[in-house]
Parts: structure tokens; C-alpha cells; sequence
């Protein structure tokens, strides 16, 4: 069969691009709390939020990924890895670099970091591409076997059991990221949604689909304290957790789709973020306020879970709205829209 990358474009669901926008900003979010306020877990929202935010991230990473009629074979993986490499891991590279100067930290400690100064997502996305790439080259029978056998297996990676049983150093896996390999879960997972999108999009349709979902996951998280984070039970109860979450969202955009078209504010500027995940992700580190640490105590001494909320989305949306002017500049160079954030050369 033929390498049909180039035939008809896939037509681009909204909904799927304005989730795409509200989940960058949710990373926005979290890093005004955590980085900017110093709050972690301390209001309960950030706990919820933290179940969803990356596997939905990655989750939608693979659905996009995923294109029906495609080969991988030696020349399509060569071509689909080179172009991956200049965005995810040069580009990338490049605004590390600037940040670490900027930032004057130690540019060493931030490549064996598992966070890499907060640029490990676009790294851990490319590796995930390798290994995607080997297993839709090396399984040509029972493929979706594999795949939901090897997501489980990446789940469990952190794992203290398996996790210390990994034959590295603890340098290696830090710079490897291997902590953050179990997203990989969530990003085949998408490609298999994608996959099948008909059948997922019936059964959400379905109201038992969604009362499970929001059954499972509330229960799973007010009980929590029950369940050992350390045993298998608390590896299966935070994936049911994250994924009945996850369906939650996907839901909800979908049931409200008709408010998040380019014909609504809220879906025009939702797509519009949506469409700019790279860019924002790559420079907004560089405009978070890193010195409201020091005048926003009375959040950390005095708990105000929906003030600290509005405060630090009205934060995000400044700071997401900075990045899109800067992101606008660099676009004006079609070279350096092409290299820096893989625009398609005109």
C-alpha cells in the first residue's frame, strides 16, 4: 500500500482544536499557581486538574497524530521523524537555551532534569513518536492488541518496583524523562480514539457513558485517601481517575459544540489558542510573574480556593495573550514560523 500523507486533508473538528486551547490553558494555570503563587495541591481543584491536564494534552496529541491510510514504512517514518526532530527537539533546545540564560540557571541541571526547566513536554512528545513509529512499523497483525498491551505496561512505568528495576542510572532516566514515559498511555490511546472515532462518538452519546465517567471519577477522588498510592490498586484507581476525567471533558465539548465554532467568541478564541499550543507552551515561561511568590501570601496563609482560581486565570489569560503577540512576530518570517514552530512553507 501507498504513502497516502498527501491525498485529502482530514477536515479539522473544532471542538477537538478549542480543547485543545482550553487544555493550554489549564497548563498556563497551573504554572501561575504553583510557580508564580506557590500553591501546589494545597486548593483541591489543582488535584483534580492535575489528573486531567497532561493525559488530556497527550491524549489529544495522538488523536491529532493519527491518520487512517497511512504506511509507516522506512521512508515515511524518516520524513515524519526529521520534521519532528526540528520542532520538538531543536526548536525546543533553542528556547531552553534562551531560558536558561534568562533565567541564569544551571543549563546542565535542566538537561538532566526529568522536567528539563519545564521544557520536557516537546522532548517527551518526540520520543513518544519514536516509539509509536516502531510499533506501527513492527505490527502488521493484532496492531490495537499491541497497542493496549504496551500503553498498560508504559502506564505502570513509575512504578517504585519497576521503575527502580530500569537498568539505568538515576542520571539516565531523569534525562531520558522516564517518569514521564506513562503519558505515553494516554497518547495511544488517542490515536486508537481517533481510530475508531464513529464507535466513541456513539457510545458518548449514550447517557450511561458519561454517568459512569462522572461516577467513577468523583468517587475515585473523594476516597482516595483509602486507596494506597503506592500498590496497584492506586496504579489502576489514578488511570480510571484520569480517563474517566478525560471522557468528561471530551463530552462536555462535544455536547456544547455548537458554542465552541469560529462563529462564537468563546470557540473562535479557544481554536485560535488551540492552533498556537507550540508556541505559547515554548515562550510563556519567559512572561510568568515569577515575583507574585512574594505578594501573594495571603493565598498560602489564608485558603480562597475561587478567588486564587480567578486570579490566577486572569494571570493565564495575560500571560497566554503575551505569547500570542510575540508568537505574531516571529510568524512574520515565514523561515522562522517554519523552523521554530513547523509552519508549512508557502
Amino acid at each position: 500500500m501507498m504513502n497516502t500523507e498527501a491525498t485529502a486533508p482530514t477536515k479539522r473538528i473544532e471542538y477537538i482544536d478549542a480543547m485543545r486551547g482550553f487544555t493550554m490553558m489549564l497548563v498556563v494555570l497551573q504554572h501561575v499557581s504553583s510557580l508564580c503563587i506557590g500553591l501546589d495541591d494545597t486548593p483541591a481543584y489543582h488535584h483534580y486538574l492535575q489528573q486531567l491536564r497532561m493525559p488530556l494534552f497527550f491524549l489529544i496529541s495522538g488523536f491529532v497524530l493519527y491518520k487512517a491510510g497511512i504506511t509507516w514504512n522506512l521512508k515515511h517514518i524518516g520524513g515524519f521523524l526529521k520534521k519532528k526532530f526540528s520542532v520538538q527537539i531543536l526548536s525546543t533546545l533553542l528556547f531552553f537555551t534562551l531560558y536558561i540564560h534568562y533565567s541564569g540557571k544551571d543549563f546542565m541541571h535542566g538537561i538532566l532534569d526529568t522536567y528539563k526547566s519545564g521544557y520536557w513536554f516537546t522532548y517527551t512528545l518526540f520520543i513518544f513518536f519514536i516509539f509509536y513509529s516502531i510499533i506501527r512499523f513492527t505490527c502488521r497483525k493484532y496492531e490495537e492488541i499491541v497497542i493496549i498491551i504496551i500503553a498498560a505496561v508504559f502506564y505502570v512505568i513509575n512504578w517504585p518496583p519497576l521503575y527502580d528495576s530500569i537498568p539505568f542510572t538515576t542520571d539516565v532516566k531523569t534525562a531520558l524523562g522516564i517518569e514521564q514515559w506513562y503519558y505515553f498511555c494516554f497518547f495511544l490511546i488517542g490515536t486508537l480514539l481517533k481510530k475508531h472515532f464513529d464507535l466513541v462518538q456513539h457510545l458518548l452519546d449514550k447517557w450511561y457513558t458519561l454517568t459512569i465517567c462522572v461516577i467513577v471519577y468523583f468517587l475515585l477522588n473523594i476516597y482516595r485517601d483509602l486507596i494506597p498510592s503506592s500498590g496497584v490498586m492506586g496504579v489502576v484507581s489514578l488511570f480510571c481517575a484520569s480517563f474517566s476525567g478525560v471522557l468528561i471533558i471530551i463530552s462536555f465539548f462535544r455536547q456544547n459544540q455548537a458554542s465552541f465554532t469560529k462563529e462564537k467568541i468563546l470557540g473562535r478564541s479557544l481554536q485560535y489558542i488551540g492552533r498556537r499550543t507550540l508556541d505559547i507552551y515554548l515562550i510563556h515561561y519567559f512572561f510568568l510573574p515569577y515575583q507574585l511568590v512574594h505578594a501573594t501570601s495571603v493565598f498560602r496563609d489564608y485558603p480562597m480556593p475561587a478567588v486564587e482560581f480567578t486570579f490566577s486565570l486572569f494571570i493565564s489569560l495575560i500571560v497566554i495573550g503575551f505569547c500570542l503577540i510575540v508568537s505574531n512576530v516571529i510568524r512574520l518570517s515565514p523561515a522562522l514560523a517554519h523552523w521554530l514552530f513547523g509552519v508549512k512553507k508557502t
